[in-house]
């Protein structure tokens, strides 16, 4: 790949480009930052990390965060020719820096070997040409001075040597558009053309076909030819090997580390390069100065904007009015007009000004464009003006941070370095921001808002660090308890926040939720006072789990349920566990891919000491060995329901289940074991316990158990001896017809019958049982419910069961749903209320 370029050429045009990088004074962060050559010289460079990026017709789709250098090494390998990829990130996020770096590492020998030379195209010059005409040649010789006029032709006719680095396309967004015709691009270097032409011409491959090239953008390019990475700055083990790069001391740096990862916001920043830099300085003055360091962002921001304004020694009403003309340039860039119309003239030739904002041009031209150091400093401002003019008003579709610095400055704690700059902040002001919040949780937390809005209260009522506030805002509102599935750590956080304020939280709702340890290890604290948490189709790994086991050993927890999630066996064992010194007593694990050996565990809980009332297992695989172990569990325990309904059981296990029932200790009042195949021998068995003086049955569901009509007969002599407790039955789907039924309206005509519920669902039930039905139903002095769905009851079966419910007012329901009725009978059923159909 490599051009005629001779050796002393290349070397040349090397030691020219390292000392640009040394020489670089571009601006870096607030309070100054470190030049980027300072960065590369001292080798204090951290690699970033960066994620592949495609925004389709199906969305934004991200990759895996990698390390930059890795990324570079990958997508502009040796051989490889017109290689084009866009970095993109907002300010702050080092993309210059490792651009710089990767230029270092060209002339260094380091990396990139195989390109003859690196170029830079001046990005900021082709915006600058405006409508003048240049060659692209001219122009990179102008750039690199010390390439003869002869060398960089020879060098431009092998575009395939070349990697061309443009830093900071978003100067020239608008000169991103696709080419309208042939006549908007030019093919030729030596071709003079406007700066838009030119670059078009570049990123569309008509000028240097083949050449490489790596482009940086705070906003995506949207060119089909360009490989697009977004730049997410540093991890946080990344940010650790930076505090440790700043601080000489590894044990300070390590303690200011941990403290910065515990300040409150503070840590959803510092992915950014440039925050980091400030962070670390404003950690290092308040270190060495005694100070308090910032416990949270907007703790930071006050302090950062006191050590601006500190060390231009300005008065307080000057500053003041710095700070409201500052606080009211809402817009990216802004120009000089702007600048002035928000009283910020006087402050145009101080050099107070740049310690907050950047200039684009001359600072007395009316064509000068200004832009903040830092977004975070700009919403930070807007929020503080807010507090010193009363004719400033809380605005609408502002960004988080805006909000959540306003909730920061509410505190006077966190707002005092502010003060200390600017005066006191105006009382009536804080009053009026509480009152606005207030409003903004009662608008939010009741209505059908999505999730993340229900994070933004929480977050703003943990960073106005007022329980009286939380208090009183919840209280005033009805909240409805959205599914948290997509919280992240600082929302865990900040509704961790919010329900240690309350005391106390009615139901949790994590359905879906995919928490990580570190999120439930936040949760913990608002897991303990959650009354009820539900956790269906979830997805926890042994580690979240452990979190969770925690909080509910040292929590009020009643209620859990874990349905359709998938339960490692770690984890399921460290439940079991975590339920023998609980208060919990309901547990729902429906469809947990649940089997035998897993029962061993729920054994081991129950008769352990657990406290659980209810135990939902439907639609695991239990089969008839995962009840016989259960069984041995419910002999002595406190558990009064269990459903076990389809969970692929045999008559096989109901010996073991009847002699559960019929023991003295067994404490069951509610059993469903419907949807298994307990046939006419399991359905005896259970008659068989139904009779024993001893058992506390009252509520029993055996839909589709493939019943027989003895089981029948049995269940009409259970119902009728005196000894039975059953105030509910539910025998439906089970394919035995009119003749079973015959037994259960015997039972119900009989005085020992408690039943006050009757299921026969899908009976097979015709007209021809109606009037029987009817005399036992108004012979029973209990029955309050009767379900008769999806029978083939017609029309003439309609006036005498509407006769027996009006003169039945005891009877509150009778349910005809899906029998064979004609639209000709809904009249009469309508007088009715009680019956449904």
């Amino acid at each position: 790949m490599q051009s005629e370029i001779s050796y002393d050429v290349q070397q040349l045009h090397k030691e020219a480009l390292r000392n640009s990088v040394l020489n670089s004074t571009l601006p870096n962060s607030l309070l100054g930052g470190q030049p980027v050559g300072e960065v590369i010289r001292r080798g204090h460079y951290t690699p970033l990390s960066v994620c592949s990026y495609h925004d389709g017709c199906g969305g934004v789709k991200r990759g895996d965060w990698e390390a930059f250098e890795d990324v570079i090494s990958r997508e502009f390998p040796p051989g490889s020719v017109g290689r084009r990829v866009v970095f993109h990130g907002g300010v702050g996020m080092g993309k210059t820096t490792v651009m710089e770096k990767v230029i270092w590492d060209w002339t260094t020998g380091t990396r990139l070997q195989h390109y003859a030379l690196l170029l830079r195209v001046p990005v900021l010059e082709l915006a600058a040409l405006g409508g003048k005409a240049e060659s692209l040649q001219s122009m990179l010789g102008r750039v690199h001075p010390q390439i003869s006029a002869e060398t960089l032709s020879i060098a431009l006719q092998s575009p395939q040597s070349l990697l061309l680095v443009l830093d900071g396309l978003e100067q020239s967004q608008d000169l991103l558009c696709t080419p309208s015709s042939s006549s908007s691009v030019v093919c030729d270097v030596q071709q003079e053309a406007t700066g838009p032409v030119l670059l078009c011409s570049l990123l569309h491959g008509s000028l240097l076909p083949g050449a490489s090239m790596l482009i940086t953008s705070r906003e995506p390019v949207k060119l089909e030819s360009l490989r697009v990475f977004e730049v997410v700055g540093f991890s946080q083990t990344q940010r650790r090997t930076f505090f440790q790069e700043f601080f000489d001391d590894v044990g300070l740096s390590e303690r200011l580390f941990q403290q910065s990862e515990q300040a409150l916001g503070v840590n959803e920043q510092c992915f950014r390069p440039a925050f980091c830099w400030t962070l670390c300085s404003v950690f290092k003055t308040q270190f060495e100065s005694k100070n308090t360091p910032p416990e949270t962002l907007t703790h930071l921001l006050s302090i950062v904007t006191h050590m601006l304004l500190q060390k231009q020694k300005t008065h307080a009403e000057e500053t003041r009015e710095l700070v409201l003309g500052l606080g009211k340039l809402t817009n990216p860039v802004f120009s000089y007009n702007d600048a002035t119309s928000c009283g910020l003239r006087s402050f145009l030739h101080q050099p107070v000004l740049s310690t907050f904002l950047c200039f684009n041009g001359d600072v007395t031209s009316l064509d000068t464009t200004f832009s903040f150091l830092s977004p975070l400093m700009q919403e930070f401002l807007s929020a503080a003006s807010f507090y010193l003019d009363q004719s400033v008003q809380i605005s609408d579709e502002r960004s988080d941070l805006y909000y959540t610095f306003l909730a920061g400055l509410s505190d006077s704690v966190q707002r005092k370095p502010m003060e200390d700059s600017v005066g006191r902040f105006d009382e009536s002001r804080i009053s009026e921001f509480s009152q606005w919040l207030m409003g903004y949780v009662s608008t939010v937390l009741p209505g059908m808002f999505c999730a993340t809005k229900h994070f933004l209260v929480f977050r703003l009522l943990q960073h106005a660090r007022n329980s009286s506030l939380v208090k009183e805002s919840i209280s005033k509102s009805q909240w409805r308890h959205v599914s948290y599935s997509e919280m992240q750590e600082p929302d865990c956080a900040a509704l961790s926040y919010v329900v240690s304020c309350m005391g106390e939280m009615e139901y949790m709702n994590l359905y879906r939720a995919k928490l990580t340890d570190e999120q439930v290890e936040k949760l913990i604290p608002a897991l303990r006072l959650s009354k009820n948490i539900g956790l269906s189709q979830s997805g926890l790994n042994v580690a979240s789990i452990t979190h969770l086991a925690t909080a509910l050993a040292e929590g009020r927890m009643t209620s859990l349920d874990f349905s359709c999630s998938r339960l490692e066996k770690e984890s399921f064992k460290t439940i079991c566990h975590a339920l023998t010194h609980t208060v919990l007593q309901s547990l729902m694990l429906n469809g947990c891919h649940l089997t035998a050996a897993d029962c061993e565990e729920l054994a081991k809980m129950l008769s352990g000491g657990s406290r659980l009332r209810v135990l939902s297992l439907y639609g695991n695989k239990l089969e008839d060995q995962g009840l016989i172990h259960l069984s041995s569990g419910l002999e002595n325990c406190r558990l009064q329901e269990i459903k076990v309904s389809a969970c692929e059981l045999t008559g096989f296990c109901c010996p073991a289940l009847a002699a559960v029932l019929q023991s003295e200790n067994c404490c069951l009042t509610e059993l469903d074991v419907s949807v298994n195949d307990l046939g006419q021998s399991g359905g005896m068995q259970i008659c068989e316990a139904l009779m024993a003086p001893k058992c506390t049955l009252e509520i029993l569901e055996l839909t589709r158990c493939e019943l027989t009509e003895e089981v029948f007969r049995a269940l009409g002599t259970v119902l009728t001896s005196g000894v039975s407790r059953l105030t509910s039955l539910s025998v439906g789907m089970n394919n035995v017809g009119e003749s079973a039924a015959k037994h259960m309206w015997e039972a119900l005509r009989h005085k020992n019958c408690k039943l006050q519920h009757l299921d026969l669902e899908i009976f097979t039930l015709t007209d021809a049982c109606v009037e029987e039905l009817c005399e036992s139903v108004a012979a029973s002095s209990t029955l309050s419910t009767l379900i008769l769905k999806n029978n083939t009851m017609t029309d003439s079966a309609v006036p005498q069961l509407v006769k027996l419910m009006l003169a039945r007012p005891q009877m509150t329901e009778l349910n005809l749903r899906y029998n064979n009725f004609s639209e000709d009978v809904f009249d009469l059923l309508e007088t009715c209320p009680n019956i449904v159909y």
